[in-house]
């Protein structure tokens, strides 16, 4: 009974298509009917990684909610390898978003960073925010480190791109420039609830304020709600005093202290299942 298992399992994974995120510039040639090149990441994982072979098919999407699938035309391995395409047929995409989550993380050290992108990107978040606190323990000017921050940047949303493929999203989460807190709380508030995470006992549990003041759940117009995760060292007292005055509601995840990538993962899971996407 277990090797038919064994079997039946392998047999399930083999049937699943790979997917590659398609660029703009990739697509505009795509839809014209042409063939078309992958890119150097994608046509390494397809020749080296997945071994895959002309004829075979993969599932390609734009980041903007749509998807092809798509079969493989060429493949050439000496050197580089070059992977050539052909879009085959659109496919229908399963609209699951009911509620439309932003979070704006003060930048931890180490790549913690990297964590909130991708598990953030697989739990369903719409935007990412990166911003610099007062007391953040990395800190990155971009003004004054523009080839840094650029490159940083790019990082992010490659991670994006790849938890995107994997997690079976249609679209790619925006990942904005590294800014500072005024900033990312101004984007929050102006355009729907923010949620400032505090530790502090003055604050409201997130259960609690959902129950005082719910948020109407929708398919149609989803509602626009922000996260706002501090640094490892807390919030400033001006910091607090900003995130009241801009209408931030600050709640807290109950007793215990959560670390800071931890606690913007927890927030959106909790959002994302009273919304019905879970």
């Amino acid at each position: 009974m277990w090797g038919a298992l064994q079997t039946a399992f392998c047999s399930c994974l083999l049937n699943v298509m790979p997917r590659l995120y398609l660029s703009p510039e990739i697509l505009d040639l795509a839809l014209t009917g042409d063939e078309f090149d992958l890119d150097a990441e994608s046509s390494k994982k397809i020749a080296r990684v997945l071994r895959m072979t002309p004829g075979e098919t993969f599932v390609g999407f734009s980041g903007f909610g749509r998807e092809w699938e798509c079969a493989l035309t060429a493949i050439e391995t000496e050197g580089k390898p070059r992977v050539k395409a052909v879009l085959l047929k659109e496919r229908d995409v399963e609209r699951l978003e009911r509620v439309r989550i932003s979070i704006a993380q003060a930048i931890p050290k180490g790549d913690k960073m990297d964590l909130v992108l991708q598990k953030g990107t697989e739990i369903g978040v719409a935007e990412f925010y990166p911003f610099d606190a007062e007391r953040s323990v990395s800190r990155l000017d971009p003004d004054a480190d523009y080839e840094r921050a650029t490159m940083r940047a790019g990082r992010y949303r490659k991670i994006v791109e790849g938890a995107a493929a994997q997690s079976g999203r249609a679209d790619v989460p925006v990942v904005h420039a590294i800014s500072d807190f005024s900033t990312a709380v101004a984007s929050g508030t102006g355009e729907g609830v923010c949620f400032m995470l505090d530790e502090s006992d003055d604050a409201l549990s997130l259960r609690e304020v959902l129950l005082r003041d719910p948020i109407e759940w929708s398919d149609e117009t989803p509602p626009k709600v922000m996260l706002l995760i501090g640094p490892e060292g807390g919030w400033s007292p001006r910091e607090r005093e900003w995130g009241e005055r801009y209408g931030a509601v600050a709640v807290s995840l109950g007793r215990r202290i959560l670390r800071t990538e931890t606690a913007a993962l927890v927030a959106a899971t909790i959002l994302k299942w009273e919304a019905g996407e879970i």
